[in-house]
């Protein structure tokens, strides 16, 4: 129909009608114009307080950050672009002497971390197949929280609290939608990028304890990085995953090709420090590489939500850690004046698995309950703790309020002597959503244990923490 003929029908209709055709015109027109625009950028975020507080170290600041997390999203027919950057102030400044107050950063720490940035191109030369290309966190894994396979992106420790947290890495990622219920995907990363340890008073955690002969006390400490040469091969992961839907139940397959994110010492040299009886230690770390074949699911029997998830590593070689104490001569008697090999990660495989349940009683009363068989830092067949990690909840004022008034865990490191060997925390939580957009939290952690664990390093790090956290 042209326009000639549109205007000829409204003539030879009522005053009132030619009001409305004309209305439902420009309405139609407005319509179509705003569909041919180009899609507008779309920002969201949050900001977030979290604050943390010692509770048996005369009421010392355990944690200050303020963080203002920018998620940026545009649209168009066939391409997404997503960048997600952290501008933060972070931690309490650190001065040597008042020459350092000349320089704001030394007085207000801040740093600005990007998180994610890639794009993302639909029906790449096939209309089921997918490509993301950039800086981005690929999560893999069904369990809760805790996922044995999700090993393509290094650790991000920053928060030695935050288990779940990765850091971006630069990857090629292709899905290939098999059909409604079947999909397979392939992951490039080719740079290295190892994980970040904790900071402040959580600094160490992760750090192996390096056993001393009888008498001697360390000084200092220092180590040298061995970093994969920066290459297509040396430093690349590589990762394949066929994730599919059958009877109910999430299921994947998954293998990665890559390396380990936190070092391992493969020398060590004690040296006599300036002190009587204390030694300086110097280390040399790599980053082995390993194989990991992995699977999990995700279902529900009855009304209980299950999951499980395992994954089998494969190191490429065994790595022995040499001890040299040839330099401590006239050290007291009994100390060692040769070199000692040990091995730190044997070359058979070990599986890190977990398995999951969760609940929702009649009464509203949440139950979830897991078992974890190896933490992210156990590595090596033997080396593994076991974890029963419980949380109960329950929401009120509906749904305004949820209280977890049980959240946390016991740890066992060895079952043959468990009252010396163990670990528990204990983390609970009030959480206020009452008003929109708004999450106040208040909680605490508390930790004890004997042994060697992971947990039992913040046996001296209880805390009561406060956060507030404002999305939009």
């Amino acid at each position: 129909m042209n326009q000639q003929t549109l205007f000829k029908i409204i003539d030879k209709t009522s005053v009132a009608m030619k009001i409305l055709m004309i209305i439902m015109i420009c309405l139609l027109t407005t319509y179509y114009a705003k569909a041919e625009e180009p899609p507008r950028l779309q920002i969201g975020g949050e900001l977030l307080t979290d604050q943390r507080m010692f509770i048996e170290q005369e009421n010392d600041w355990a944690w200050n950050e303020n963080r203002l997390n920018l998620r940026l999203e545009k649209r168009t027919e066939r391409i997404r672009f997503f960048g997600n950057v952290w501008l933060r102030h972070l931690g309490e400044p650190t001065l040597t002497g008042s020459h350092e107050l000349l320089i704001r950063d030394n007085v207000q720490p801040w740093n600005l971390n990007l998180r994610e940035a890639y794009f993302e191109v639909r029906e790449f030369l096939s209309d089921d197949i997918d490509l993301k290309i950039g800086r981005q966190i690929i999560n893999w894994g069904t369990a809760d929280y805790f996922n044995p396979t999700n090993m393509l992106n290094p650790m991000d420790l920053e928060d030695a609290l935050d288990f779940s947290r990765k850091n971006g890495a630069l990857a090629l990622n292709v899905n290939w939608f098999i059909n409604s219920e079947w999909s397979f995907q392939g992951v490039y990363l080719p740079h290295f990028s190892p994980a970040n340890l904790p900071i402040g008073p959580f600094a160490g955690v992760f750090h192996s304890q390096i056993e001393l002969p009888q008498g001697l006390q360390l000084a200092n400490y220092r180590d040298v990085l061995e970093l994969p040469r920066n290459n297509v091969s040396e430093g690349a992961t590589i990762g394949f995953r066929l994730k599919g839907f059958v009877l109910g139940t999430d299921i994947s397959l998954s293998y990665i090709y890559g390396r380990e994110h936190l070092p391992l010492a493969d020398l060590v040299m004690l040296s006599p420090a300036d002190q009587p009886g204390k030694v300086n230690i110097d280390g040399n770390l790599i980053f082995p590489r390993y194989h990991m074949a992995g699977a999990d699911m995700a279902g529900t029997i009855g009304n209980v939500g299950v999951w499980a998830e395992a994954a089998v590593f494969f190191p490429e070689r065994e790595v022995i850690m040499t001890t040299d104490f040839s330099q401590l001569h006239g050290f007291p008697q009994g100390t060692p004046m040769f070199m000692r090999d040990s091995v730190v990660l044997s070359q058979k495989p070990y599986m890190r698995y977990i398995i999951g349940a969760d609940y929702t009683f009649g009464n509203g009363i949440y139950l979830n309950v897991q078992y974890l068989h190896g933490f992210f830092n156990e590595r090596g067949r033997g080396n593994q703790n076991d974890y029963l990690l419980l949380a109960v909840e329950r929401n009120f004022l509906g749904d305004r309020l949820l209280v977890r008034p049980i959240a946390g865990g016991l740890g066992i490191a060895d079952w043959q002597n468990p009252e010396e060997n163990y670990s528990v925390f204990f983390t609970p939580k009030i959480i206020f959503r009452g008003i929109d957009n708004l999450e106040l939290t208040l909680g605490a952690y508390v930790f004890g244990g004997k042994g060697n664990s992971i947990f039992t390093k913040f046996s001296e790090l209880d805390m009561i923490t406060f956060s507030a956290r404002v999305s939009f």
